[in-house]
């Protein structure tokens, strides 16, 4: 038996036996060694779970090893051959299914990774854990990133893994009504793009989600600095994009009275995106009329995840009451 504790590596996760249909996918990263702009000299592959401040990670993999052990198929594509064989890039993206009570609701996890890797491993598969513990059915997306420009392929891919769950509700054992999305940091600026007419939901024809849950999330657009974008922005537009191309990424500017229902949480202190994203885009909800719950932590930083052992513990058990009392 592999162990899964706080000192393995990324690189020994991936080789547990149960793991080796969707490998790749426990943290997406299709960068070259020496590209990630924070760390060019570290191996991502020598990550430990004990390097991050994320906790839950260990019972998130714990949990869906048990589920593969079970006899549960986890792992699917979103994507057919055809599909994936006229755009390669589709290959790039998987649905893991970590299921609750039959019949209830699911909410669809994406994780951050500042579009440039999904960490599925340290945000989602802990949230989809906890969100298993409380009854409901979950999906972990690892979505195309690491493009210029990138954007809207997620939304693209948010809208195929959502068309995928519906079509198959029945097989998977959960109700299509009053589904939820839920992201974190470029995850929730993923999640908070499905909300809008500019990339979301409407533009595909898609069912309406009943809530959102964006959590320390990217929401606001970004204009040139000195004639140049942020390395993140650059991922999302690419080089010179246009006034239309920054707004359209700009989820606080689209947000309308037909905008979803979402709870908000950020951490004060976050050095990687400021927590006046979360309080702008709570005014625009506000002046919308759009049903919302902020929750302002005052220390906690970035990428935290489930937030155990923080000041943002609770905060899902919170947004969870928000998606039930918005759902009746």
């Amino acid at each position: 038996m592999y162990e899964i504790t706080e000192q393995s590596t990324l690189r020994e996760i991936r080789k547990i036996p149960e793991f080796q249909d969707f490998a790749p996918f426990i943290m997406f990263n299709n960068q070259a060694p020496g590209e990630d702009p924070v760390n060019p000299t570290l191996d991502p592959e020598d990550f430990t779970l004990k390097s991050s401040p994320v906790t839950g990670a260990v019972e998130g993999l714990l949990k869906l090893r048990e589920y593969v052990q079970a006899g549960i198929r986890v792992a699917y594509d979103i994507y057919s051959p055809e599909e994936k064989a006229e755009e390669p890039d589709k290959n790039n993206t998987k649905l893991i299914y970590m299921p609750g009570k039959a019949g209830a609701p699911f909410v669809l996890v994406c994780a951050g990774g500042a579009y440039a890797t999904v960490c599925s491993f340290l945000e989602a598969f802990p949230t989809a854990k906890r969100l298993n513990d409380m009854g409901y059915n979950a999906f972990v997306l690892s979505y195309r990133v690491h493009e210029v420009p990138l954007i809207p392929k997620p939304t693209e891919d948010v809208a195929a893994a959502l068309k995928f769950i519906f079509a198959h509700a029945d097989d998977f054992k959960v109700s299509p009504e009053n589904y939820a999305v839920c992201g974190f940091s470029a995850g929730g600026h993923l999640t908070g793009s499905w909300g809008t007419k500019t990339l979301g939901y409407p533009r595909f024809g898609a069912k309406k989600p009943a809530a959102l849950f964006v959590c320390y999330g990217a929401s606001r657009g970004e204009k040139p600095k000195d004639g140049k974008l942020s390395p993140f922005t650059r991922t999302m537009i690419g080089d010179n994009p246009s006034p239309e191309a920054i707004n359209a990424i700009d989820v606080t500017a689209n947000i309308d009275s037909d905008y979803p229902p979402t709870f908000l949480w950020h951490c004060k202190d976050d050095p990687m995106v400021p927590y006046q994203a979360a309080v702008d885009m709570n005014t625009a909800l506000e002046k919308a009329g759009v049903s919302h719950e902020l929750m302002l932590v005052e220390k906690g930083g970035h990428g935290i995840g489930i937030g155990d052992n923080t000041l943002a513990a609770g905060w899902l058990q919170k947004a969870v009451a928000f998606w039930q009392s918005v759902s009746k």
